[in-house]
């Protein structure tokens, strides 16, 4: 597997991971799905299996750096979706800090090291909207100053650094792509969405906080998947790196998530009303950048995304 359309994707396994891998090998790519357990990944909800390789590799080793350099080549390129984050982003404890940084910055550092190692030329990497912080204004452009709030953040940021470095010193490409939480069949993180949708699945009118005004970023699994392909066919090498959002490109309101998950699920009345607990924050981005640059434009509506995600809530009673 060294076509020239070969690639290797860390955390092969994952929500994203898996739905990357499909979408990459139902396209032509020859791809070595990478993980700590070394499984193939499932073929994703609804979805039929594709032929793909798998590897086996810790990126919290040492021995990671060697298990990559041998399979990694110069024609081979490189989609860096390993991470972790602890339940909740916003509240990390000593452990889940050691965790973060052992997987998302010591980790990101040694796949670049082999990617350095083994002349690989391109590499895309995901990255997170929670690198901006507290937003100053809307939509949030990449030229948003880059102040995280979470420890979670502040590791992104720190792996963007790390192949912006990467990519400058040996005169490679790198593209990180800054993304809300994906969403769509297979999402397990709780949030507001998956909440909503596993409260109407179980007949229960989801809980809005405040009044709901509060814009929130969206982005289906098979979209977040698509602009990682769109990553993988640009070169960026007169530049070295860049950082792109993405997502729809729509401010969703929370109170617009509770209604479409309602009407996803034929549950009529109004949303439940508790009191506000946080501060509002409007996290919206500009996707210009990717889709003048990257040539992503975002496939999946919110309508069709959170009724696919209730079909697979559905599906696993």
């Amino acid at each position: 597997m060294t076509s020239a359309k070969t690639v290797l994707v860390s955390g092969a396994t994952g929500h994203l991971g898996r739905w990357a891998c499909h979408r990459l090998a139902s396209n032509g790519w020859s791809v070595i799905a990478a993980s700590r357990s070394g499984a193939v990944p499932e073929a994703p909800f609804g979805q039929t299996a594709v032929s793909m390789g798998a590897l086996k590799v810790d990126l919290c080793s040492d021995a990671a750096v060697d298990v990559l350099k041998r399979v990694l080549t110069p024609e081979m390129r490189l989609v860096h979706l390993a991470a972790w984050h602890p339940p909740a982003t916003a509240s990390t404890g000593p452990g889940e800090r050691r965790a973060l940084i052992e997987t998302n910055v010591l980790g990101t550092m040694r796949l670049l090291d082999a990617a350095k190692a083994a002349g690989t030329p391109h590499v895309v990497y995901a990255s997170t909207f929670e690198v901006y912080g507290e937003p100053q204004q809307t939509p949030i452009a990449e030229t948003h100053r880059t102040y995280p709030l979470t420890d979670y953040g502040a590791t992104k940021l720190s792996g963007e650094h790390h192949l912006a470095a990467f990519a400058y010193e040996e005169k490679r490409t790198g593209v990180s792509l800054r993304m809300p939480a994906v969403y769509g069949p297979g999402e397990v993180t709780k949030r507001a969405l998956p909440n909503f949708l596993s409260q109407c699945a179980a007949g229960v009118r989801p809980t809005v906080f405040g009044d709901g005004l509060d814009q929130r970023d969206q982005l289906h699994v098979r979209d977040a998947a698509r602009a990682i392909e769109c990553a993988l066919g640009v070169d960026f090498a007169a530049q070295f790196a860049i950082g792109c959002n993405v997502s729809d490109g729509a401010a969703h309101t929370i109170e617009a998530l509770a209604r479409e998950a309602m009407r996803a699920a034929a549950l009529e009345g109004e949303p439940e009303r508790k009191e506000r607990q946080k501060p509002r924050r409007d996290y919206h981005m500009s996707i210009a950048r990717a889709q003048t640059l990257l040539g992503f434009e975002p496939s999946v509506s919110l309508a069709e995304g959170m009724a696919e995600q209730l079909a697979w809530l559905t599906a696993k009673k």
